[in-house]
């Protein structure tokens, strides 16, 4: 008879050749890799089908070698996740750890992540960590690092190019920036938007332009707009505190005042208004007598110590509360313009209302840039390009 001997079921590094780390080169800068999951740390589980995060830190560097021709590199694992199951938490153990290797000497880090809350990160590590010396960069993939069409190595390649090449400093994200394999944007931590579920190109700045361009080819770096510098004099200051009573509510055609009762117990709110920045507030007919309901309610949770801010549901562009009468209403009954994104401006608020409850100092730190997120003047060329025509 045949004997069948079952065969053991492969690990997660199977098909990866262990090669021995670089020795250390003194003429090279030193670049961090902290692992917080993502599509860029999966791989296709072929039983199921499914995209499963199984990769580490080191893995990827045995897969992607290249990273180590511009630096030596250190991996550290902060925790295995896809980015929609992170919480405000994760955000300040990034920020901590981020600071810790600040502390013990290196020249820039790189964060993996998971693509879809990757612009939440950016904003709050570039609100919890003032007066950063080096450059983070959060880097991701659209599509798992053992597909053929994968974009995680080029991306993770250019942003170790640019952290060994260039001389800037803070928060942003390296991600495609159109669907072919040419070049890299190097992104604004708090203007940018994941703005498509597949391509590889996702990621676009809003309001603003990318910071800089990677040639994947050729390497070379091209600055599209001014940005910090770094200084080894710099001290980073860890800023981390968060509140997370918290909420971003989306105003549509309909809403009642009701439905703001789920949001009685929070600290703050961001409202995503229409247009400019408006709720339903007029009361025109039988249909919308219920409007003057909202204002009053709006008002009532403001009153009550609520900080409600107001932002727009539009991609481009940024509120303005004074243009029509709905939105001086809104503003005499306690809301405040958010002259950010959405998600930056909900990322702000809890890291504001970490630091104080006082709704003057809430309200004065709301309009206060600190990372460039406030959204100022809006050049013609920071808005829609060709990309967005195809």
């Amino acid at each position: 008879s045949v004997k069948i001997e079952k065969l053991k079921e492969a690990t997660h590094t199977a098909g990866i050749h262990k090669k021995p780390k670089p020795k250390f080169d003194s003429n090279k800068p030193t670049i961090v890799i902290l692992h917080a999951g993502g599509t860029i740390a999966s791989r296709v589980d072929y039983r199921t089908g499914a995209v499963t995060p199984l990769f580490t830190a080191d893995d990827m560097l045995e897969m992607f070698p290249e990273i180590a021709g511009y630096a030596n590199i250190r991996t550290h694992i902060a925790f295995q996740m896809f980015s929609e199951d992170m919480e405000p938490e994760h955000w300040q153990i990034l920020a901590r750890k981020v600071a810790e290797e600040v502390g013990e000497g290196c020249n820039g880090i790189i964060i993996t992540h998971g693509t879809d809350t990757m612009h939440y990160t950016s904003a709050a590590l570039a609100l919890m960590l003032q007066n950063l010396p080096i450059p983070v960069l959060l880097v991701g993939a659209q599509r798992s690092s053992d597909r053929g069409s994968s974009d995680a190595a080029m991306n993770l390649i250019c942003a170790a190019n640019f952290i060994a090449n260039s001389d800037f400093a803070g928060v942003a994200i390296c991600m495609h920036s159109s669907p072919n394999d040419d070049f890299c944007n190097i992104l604004p931590a708090c203007k940018t938007r994941k703005i498509h579920t597949s391509r590889r190109d996702a990621f676009q700045a809003i309001n603003d332009r990318p910071i800089a361009k990677v040639n994947f080819a050729t390497g070379k770096i091209e600055f599209m707009k001014e940005y910090a510098k770094k200084n080894a004099s710099k001290i980073v200051k860890l800023e981390d505190r968060f509140d997370k009573k918290i909420a971003i509510v989306k105003l549509f055609p309909g809403f009642r005042a009701e439905y703001l009762a789920a949001y009685d117990n929070c600290h703050g709110i961001i409202l995503e208004g229409t247009g400019l920045g408006h709720a339903a507030t007029n009361v025109l007919d039988d249909f919308t007598q219920h409007h003057s309901e909202l204002l009053k309610k709006l008002e009532q949770m403001s009153k009550k110590g609520i900080f409600i801010a107001m932002t727009s549901q539009c991609i481009f562009g940024r509120v303005n509360l004074d243009v029509y009468s709905t939105g001086r209403d809104l503003q005499k009954a306690g809301i405040s313009p958010a002259y950010m994104l959405s998600e930056a401006a909900y990322v702000k608020l809890g890291w504001v209302l970490g630091h104080t409850r006082d709704p003057h100092d809430i309200r004065k730190m709301m309009n206060t840039d600190y990372a460039g997120e406030i959204i100022e003047r809006i050049e013609p060329a920071d808005f829609v390009d060709e990309r967005f025509k195809e």
